[in-house]
């Protein structure tokens, strides 16, 4: 389990700074400071991104789920809800206070519960995504996850799509996480999915799918599909590479400790990505040269400083912050 645990650790490193990266190519994209090749990387990398952070968290909430103790269950469900609210409400109130930010409104706040619009999207959705796996001890775990399918296919294929990108991504990756949650087991155990043969393949795969898939003249239900099993491939990429590099000390060593630590990131890096690019944007004057470095310049620069605020925050007394601080809660009914 080690071992496991190791390329865990380096897949969600991987994961969350291409979640930076994403986030500060959209932050200088808006100061028209992007050079299009950093699309190309987002775009080529958006299956691996998600994918590969619902995957383990399914996998990892295994033993939450499968737990006969309610509260043990109950306790990850009010965590995330618990962290979800506190950093919604930080991310409004440095809205309020940062003057380069356009002023929200109250309800903004108020509709986040429901319909969050923020990056930290993904807590929201983990909570729900407990939720839904818990059911597999009351339902046919077949029937919810050929459900969850269909319906992640339908948003895939834009047959259907919501108003908010939020909604539309939750329904989108539910199946990455039920599989990680309820399947999984087999795949990891298994030695040919490690094989750096099937790593040689399901990359080909990838990038065959990835051209494919991205043409213009493709029909949307077909390139639902594709995307859909751009996903699959994506974790099986991101998974079996992470393996392989976890061989390798020296290149391992930093994206497992960034991996080990991702929360801290994901909830804290959003707005400083934006102040680093308004501040880019202040004093660039439009040089050639941050189109091609400050995406990776505010990356590094946000995970950094991500890691130094939750560090000062425990140090004054504020850990509560990242972890609900009191006592474990009534089970869910």
């Amino acid at each position: 389990m080690k071992h496991r645990q190791d390329y865990f650790d380096f897949a969600k490193g991987i994961s969350i700074i291409l979640v930076v990266l994403f986030h500060s190519t959209i932050a200088l994209d808006y100061y028209k400071l992007v050079s299009s090749k950093y699309w190309l990387l987002n775009n080529f990398m958006a299956p691996i991104r998600m994918p590969v952070f619902f995957f383990i968290s399914g996998f990892l909430a295994k033993g939450a789920l499968n737990s006969f103790d309610e509260g043990k269950f109950s306790n990850k469900v009010y965590n995330l809800i618990y962290i979800f609210a506190v950093w919604t409400t930080i991310h409004f109130s440095w809205k309020l206070l940062y003057p380069a930010s356009p002023a929200p409104e109250m309800n903004d706040l108020i509709s986040s519960a429901y319909s969050p619009s923020s990056v930290l999207w993904f807590i929201w959705a983990l909570s729900i995504y407990f939720c839904v796996a818990r059911t597999g001890h009351f339902f046919n775990k077949e029937a919810v996850f050929s459900l969850s399918l269909i319906f992640s296919l339908m948003i895939c294929a834009e047959i259907f799509e919501f108003e908010n990108y939020v909604h539309n991504n939750l329904l989108r990756f539910l199946p990455i996480f039920l599989f990680g949650a309820w399947y999984s087991e087999k795949l990891l155990t298994s030695p040919v999915f490690f094989n750096p043969a099937s790593l040689a393949i399901s990359l080909m795969a990838f990038i065959a799918l990835f051209v494919i898939t991205y043409r213009d003249n493709i029909p949307s239900a077909w390139s639902g599909v594709g995307i859909l099993i751009g996903m699959i491939l994506g974790v099986v990429v991101g998974l079996t590479t992470s393996a392989f590099l976890c061989r390798f000390t020296t290149i391992s060593k930093l994206p497992t400790f960034i991996g080990r630590n991702t929360l801290s990131i994901y909830v804290a890096h959003s707005p400083i990505v934006g102040f680093l690019a308004d501040i880019i944007a202040l004093r660039s004057y439009n040089t050639a040269i941050i189109p091609l470095v400050g995406v990776p310049l505010v990356s590094i620069t946000a995970i950094f400083m991500s890691f130094f605020l939750k560090n000062f925050l425990q140090r004054i007394g504020l850990w509560w912050l990242y972890k609900f601080p009191g006592k474990p809660m009534m089970p869910l009914k």
